[in-house]
């Protein structure tokens, strides 16, 4: 199996454009992490890797934006308005768009703020559509649901469910299994 930075270099090399170390680098700690990371994260873990890379701020938002640009990974900005970027998954190829399909939702964690990618649902945009006024045209769904990681819930083992939250995704399933 490839490492993450084989996998991060043969992606970038795929989409035509010049392979640079800060372009590799960078997809490489998205690549390995299980859950999308600010600015701030991915410089965090760029200096505690191996390489103890530094980049300047400027050369890493470029990066990241380049990376969005390319379609190798996606940006979702969270409640506190801060973008947050995920690599595709490893069926994406690169260039082509988001392994889980172009519409898909998030979860951020209302406890340790982290911020995942949800399975994505070729139902989901149909259905928030079929919720629109009539009239309405939409061009894409953008979804977050917000409650506690598998980590924090195990944490906080005992203590209330947030009953909104099952309600609203009990509804979701609803829809998406009507078709809609």
């Amino acid at each position: 199996m490839a490492s993450n930075l084989d996998q991060a270099r043969e992606r970038v090399r795929a989409t035509g454009a010049r392979v640079t170390g800060a372009r590799v680098k960078v997809l490489a700690v998205l690549l390995q992490a299980d859950e999308a990371l600010t600015h701030t994260e991915v410089q965090r873990r760029l200096e505690q890797g191996d390489a103890h890379e530094l980049l300047d701020r400027v050369t890493l938002y470029r990066v990241l934006e380049w990376l969005v640009e390319a379609g190798l990974s996606h940006r979702v900005s969270g409640p506190d308005r801060v973008w947050r970027f995920s690599a595709h998954g490893d069926d994406a190829l690169a260039g082509t768009g988001h392994a889980h399909g172009a519409q898909h939702g998030h979860f951020k964690c209302r406890r340790c703020e982290r911020m995942f990618c949800m399975k994505s649902s070729s139902r989901l945009a149909r259905t928030v559509r079929g919720m629109l006024p009539d009239g309405f045209d939409g061009d894409a769904v953008e979804l977050t649901v917000v409650g506690r990681c598998a980590e924090c819930a195990a944490a906080e083992a005992g203590a209330p469910n947030d009953e909104a939250l099952h309600a609203a995704a009990a509804a979701l399933a609803v829809a998406a299994a009507d078709g809609r």
